[in-house]
């Protein structure tokens, strides 16, 4: 994975939705090759601070505008746990937040498409309290699946360093709610 850009203490959520995350696809866009070419994100961001935007892919371009509505992926979080991600900080990564693509794997927008549920995520991490973000695929609270595991972990997994099935196995992961669900958002980074 590519190291994370380093950003201001200060970042807003506005600049980061508004700004950052524009130029930043731009530029991944250019070296990578493999972006969505219709997708939409929607974030909501809970607490002192936060508020909601959405992020539409199209054409190979990103554009983002403050509010809610309909998306193929939305997240929510506090703003505490957004600023944690974004700048890099107790372990987390904009990974957490933000979908990566792996070098040589090709776009899966198509199949995340195809995917209505909700999956809860509880990443442990030390000297502060989980990390939470529900993903929430095409607007469908259910069916609904929460995951349990270390920060470190989850992010290793979305690297390809450890495989769920592995983790799952070993009592890395622990799952509560729908396993067919689970199944589903695993086949998006085989």
């Amino acid at each position: 994975m590519a190291e994370q850009p380093a950003l201001p203490e200060d970042v807003t959520p506005e600049q980061f939705f508004e700004q950052l995350m524009p130029m930043g696809f731009s530029a991944q866009a250019q070296s990578a090759g493999a972006t969505p070419q219709d997708f939409t994100l929607g974030y909501h961001l809970t607490g002192s601070g936060g508020g909601d935007w959405v992020v539409s892919i199209a054409g190979g371009q990103m554009t983002t505008k403050r509010g809610s509505g309909d998306a193929n992926l939305g997240f929510t979080l506090s703003v505490d746990d957004w600023r944690d991600a974004v700048l890099g900080r107790g372990g987390a990564t904009l990974a957490v937040i933000l979908p990566q693509s792996r070098p040589g794997r090709p776009d899966n927008s198509g199949r995340a498409k195809q995917i209505k549920g909700t999956m809860a995520l509880e990443l442990a991490r030390e000297g502060k309290d989980p990390l939470k973000v529900e993903m929430c695929f095409n607007n469908a609270a259910t069916p609904r699946t929460v995951m349990q595991m270390k920060l470190a972990d989850y992010i290793a997994m979305g690297e390809g360093r450890l495989n769920g099935q592995e983790a799952f196995m070993t009592g890395k992961m622990k799952i509560q709610g729908d396993m067919g669900f689970l199944m589903q958002i695993a086949a998006l980074n085989a």
